[in-house]
């Protein structure tokens, strides 16, 4: 009996220790900014820039691309919100919106009845603007303490309404 009462007093010492030292551990640092590169459907893609304060978040994305016969920019405002977080892994409910701006120099070709012979294409500047909207669930998952990367899943809207089906994201942030 001697023996048991000094089995659960050493267990119950030790118990103690242990929530000491969990309570003496200092906690990781969050870190509310990120930088990195998105590409998404809905969120847009390029450059993008993350602010996460509490369990709401915003998301930045902004990729501009310009040659001789073709000026593109993408540009994605997302916003987040946190369910899980985790120090492995994060899940948080999602809702995109992405406006892409195409100015493109195309070929027009011919269209008409068939006559010989046939014309030549011309050369035309075309201008589109769409706008793509996505909600959604993403995981982030946190590779060492400073890099994490997404994936986002959900259903949207494409150019303007007009199309519904799935989508899908993903990004790769360093925190600061």
């Amino acid at each position: 009996m001697k023996n048991l009462i000094l089995f659960f007093t050493i267990c119950a010492f030790q118990f103690q220790f242990d929530l000491k030292a969990q309570e003496t551990v200092t906690e990781k640092p969050k870190y509310k900014h990120s930088i990195g590169a998105a590409a998404g459907f809905t969120t847009g893609y390029g450059l993008s820039y993350r602010y996460i304060p509490t369990k709401f978040g915003v998301q930045l994305t902004f990729g501009p691309y310009t040659d001789e016969r073709l000026t593109q920019l993408s540009s994605g405002l997302t916003f987040m919100y946190y369910i899980f977080q985790d120090q492995n892994v994060n899940f948080f409910l999602y809702q995109g919106n992405h406006y892409l701006y195409r100015h493109s120099l195309e070929y027009i070709y011919f269209e008409g009845p068939f006559v010989e012979p046939f014309p030549e294409p011309e050369l035309k500047w075309i201008t589109n603007n769409r706008m793509n909207n996505g909600i959604g669930f993403g995981f982030d998952f946190n590779i060492g303490s400073r890099i994490s990367w997404n994936i986002l899943a959900g259903y949207a809207a494409y150019n303007n309404f007009s199309r519904f089906t799935l989508t899908g994201e993903t990004s790769l942030y360093f925190k600061l």
